[in-house]
């Protein structure tokens, strides 16, 4: 998985890269939207603490299959409201530190639940088994 940037158009807006090349041999794990609850169902009411909670959620699906958050190559989010994206971002980047995957992020109207705040999807990549050993 190579990570670009290119300079010759404006810089990304956040903490993403411009596009991510997935390398021959490597394989995509795709997975579904997460949304910011517990285990049991219950949900926090604040947006940072359901974006932490996706990403807690994507931590613990990526290891079940060997991978972790650096491995993620795509994120796309699904925001209800305007005003949580600064509380969104901070949890984003707290869980992310300096891995830049590519981004995308539309407000949106709803979305399946009046509870839920955002959405995340994406895929990440498995690289192939030569770039594992190495």
């Amino acid at each position: 998985m190579r990570q670009i940037q290119n300079r010759d158009i404006a810089p990304p807006f956040g903490p993403y890269c411009h596009a991510l090349e997935v390398g021959a041999g490597d394989s995509l794990l795709a997975f579904s939207g997460l949304v910011g609850c517990e285990q049991d169902g219950t949900l926090p009411a604040e947006a940072g603490a359901q974006t932490s909670l996706i990403f807690q959620s994507l931590a613990q699906l990526l290891e079940g299959e060997g991978l972790g958050l650096q491995h993620v190559g795509k994120l796309n989010f699904f925001v209800a409201r305007r005003e949580d994206l600064p509380a969104i971002r901070a949890a984003r980047d707290a869980w992310l530190g300096d891995h830049r995957p590519a981004m995308s992020l539309v407000l949106v109207a709803g979305l399946g639940s009046e509870e839920w705040l955002l959405e995340v999807d994406g895929f990440a990549v498995r690289p192939a088994a030569s770039e594992v050993a190495a």
